[in-house]
């Protein structure tokens, strides 16, 4: 089926539910507008965010904004100047003053505390080089040249800080107003894959897979993305809505139609 056509039906999918409406399917498609960040506080906050969701470790480490007084409002700079580049330091003054949902063991090299506090240094040495939230969105801007500058950016972050991987730097920048990045998380995969719209499980290679698409359709990758999400999760969060969909169905319904 041609790609425009896949973008038709799937609207038309999730509209076919009585709990959803145009409004409420827009809202969702249109999220990454409410969600721009408005200063270097908010930008590592959502940084370290994106890179706390992996695995177990949302139980491990908790509400990140706890950690507010020991990251000085999550300015990079400051944290940068007090704990330079020491991540054992910081997790020091982490164990003294907080007690967190899980313990803290620095002689672990996989404990969650070990590897978030690596995670928070390294993070704020690589933000603390911008001085405004506009200076990191001139640097964002520089990856948008063509289909494949994108894929740069996580790759540069992920190698960047630590732990945070490309799936979760891909995530980071599209749910914090970059629309342009997707996240090739395992419901995008799974459609793509079905539609033989990839061929790959590699995060690297649908992500491309998903801004060709995108390209295609002439839409802002952050719709694409979040418009198959929304029928492989069924989730409205916005609305606090859950609606019974189904990926698999959707795939065969497209397949039918071919």
């Amino acid at each position: 089926m041609e790609e425009r056509k896949i973008v038709i039906k799937a609207r038309e999918y999730l509209l076919s539910f009585e709990e959803v409406n145009e409004e409420i399917l827009e809202r969702h498609l249109e999220h990454w507008r409410t969600r721009k960040l408005n200063s270097t506080g908010e930008l590592l906050f959502a940084v370290l965010d994106s890179a706390k969701n992996r695995g177990a470790m949302p139980n491990y480490i908790g509400d990140i904004r706890h950690l507010k007084p020991f990251l000085f409002n999550f300015e990079a700079k400051d944290i940068v100047e007090i704990y330079g580049k020491d991540w054992e330091k910081l997790f020091d003054t982490i164990k003294a003053k907080y007690t967190p949902p899980a313990s803290l063991n620095k002689e672990n090299p996989k404990n969650s505390w070990v590897i978030f506090s690596k995670t928070i240094i390294s993070a704020a040495v690589f933000l603390s080089q911008f001085a405004s939230i506009k200076d990191f969105d001139k640097f964002v801007s520089q990856f948008y040249l063509n289909e494949y500058t994108p894929l740069a950016l996580p790759l540069l972050l992920a190698k960047e800080i630590f732990g945070l991987g490309f799936a979760l730097a891909c995530d980071f920048l599209k749910e914090n107003g970059y629309p342009k990045f997707v996240k090739p998380d395992r419901q995008i995969k799974a459609i793509f894959r079905g539609l033989h719209l990839t061929e790959s499980t590699s995060d690297y290679e649908v992500f491309k897979d998903v801004i060709r698409f995108s390209d295609a359709v002439d839409e802002i990758p952050y719709r694409v993305d979040k418009l198959f999400w929304l029928i492989g999760s069924g989730k409205f969060y916005l609305d606090n809505i859950k609606i019974k969909s189904n990926r698999n169905e959707f795939i065969q319904q497209i397949i039918n139609q071919e």
